[in-house]
């Protein structure tokens, strides 16, 4: 997970109960051994005392369930599993020394849609941002090339393609689509499974239970519409799938709260919410974008940083776009768009929207105290 904003020093991050039931059977005790007869009766007729052997089917009936439970568990990964795409991105920078290197992140994805030419991996926008380029493996196959389809820092989802003659050419012949359930259906107590690609290691799984329901969190400035669990969600996670007990993608796997003083909070962005973003994404024809990710300057930030309690602060931006060609800085201060206000940053994306690639627009902005107004042409999205 990366890229946190420099001045807020944010605790969360890139964004599994265990029951362990102990048997001790030092030797077998056939069912008729559990009768035990007393001594007779005034009235002639054996007692049989049936309290043990109810104990005893009750345990039955525990480690029945227990194999039905483990073995639904199973069988649930193995059918989501090659749905989860192992992501690998490609960052390059330039050091203290003006030395050009490459670091490597990874992440997940989910195939949600393929057509005859090329199937479609959902993932967040964290993963790929900034990337020089993105590879995915499916079913632990060789890396093959993904390009960009969409993407979206503010709902932090993205879309990329890989070809389907290229996963072929990779071992991977038949690409499974993983099917998407219904996220304002869970409940508090709801068994889930995160899938995904731990630590860069490839596709491990975790089980939990859904902590809370849909909820609107603010994640490194974003306002996210996600489900709560406790089910264990690890660096590598990002953009892998929350699924449920019918084995259907019910969340897009996001952040986690890394406290020492704070366990098993992880959110997933409900999939109600994604799938209708996934399918802007999908249908994205040239947009123009600023190439900006900002976050809400809220009262309590203004006042802790001493910062304008009007606009949004730009958190990052992205090389070779808008904001970058002219002149717009991480930790600007972004008042204005087009002559209307930036309170929030809702309201900069819905300004951004409405204007086209090639048109140039006056952005009034904050730096250092100071007041500058900018002149932006609009450029489409480019690179990751």
């Amino acid at each position: 997970m990366k890229k946190n904003l420099n001045l807020i020093k944010t605790s969360i991050l890139s964004l599994i109960i265990g029951s362990a039931v102990g048997l001790s059977l030092g030797f077998a005790i056939p069912v008729t051994s559990s009768i035990v007869h007393s001594v007779a009766p005034i009235t002639g007729t054996t007692a049989v005392n049936t309290t043990t052997t109810k104990q005893n089917n009750n345990d039955l009936s525990v480690i029945q369930t227990l194999d039905e439970e483990s073995q639904n568990t199973v069988n649930i990964i193995k059918k989501v599993k090659p749905s989860i795409a192992c992501i690998t991105s490609v960052v390059q920078g330039t050091d203290f020394f003006n030395q050009s290197y490459e670091s490597e992140g990874s992440g997940s994805g989910i195939v949600f849609y393929k057509d005859s030419q090329k199937a479609y991996i959902a993932t967040n926008y964290h993963v790929i941002s900034g990337a020089s380029r993105v590879s995915i493996s499916l079913n632990e196959c060789d890396l093959v090339s993904a390009e960009l389809v969409g993407k979206d820092a503010n709902s932090d989802l993205a879309v990329i393609s890989v070809k389907l003659s290229d996963l072929a050419a990779a071992g991977v012949k038949d690409v499974q689509v993983a099917e998407f359930g219904d996220s304002d259906s869970t409940q508090v107590g709801d068994i889930v499974i995160a899938i995904g690609n731990a630590l860069g290691q490839g596709n491990t799984a975790t089980k939990g239970i859904i902590s809370v329901g849909a909820k609107e969190v603010n994640i490194n400035g974003k306002k996210l519409t996600v489900l709560q669990t406790d089910a264990a969600i690890n660096p590598g996670n990002s953009g892998g799938a929350l699924v449920n007990q019918k084995g259907q993608v019910i969340g897009i796997n996001t952040a986690k709260i890394a406290l020492t003083s704070v366990e098993g909070v992880g959110y997933s962005i409900a999939s109600n919410v994604a799938e209708s973003l996934i399918e802007q994404l999908m249908n994205t024809t040239d947009s123009a974008t600023l190439g900006v990710s900002v976050v809400t300057i809220t009262d309590e930030m203004a006042q802790y940083y001493n910062l304008p309690t009007a606009g949004v602060m730009v958190q990052e931006v992205v090389q070779g776009g808008s904001a970058a060609q002219s002149g717009i800085k991480q930790n600007d201060i972004i008042t204005s768009f087009n002559g209307q206000p930036t309170f929030t940053n809702d309201q900069l994306v819905s300004l951004v929207k409405k204007t086209k690639v090639g048109d140039t627009v006056n952005v009034k902005l904050i730096r250092n105290g100071q007041t500058l107004d900018v002149k932006v042409k609009m450029l489409k999205s480019s690179g990751f």
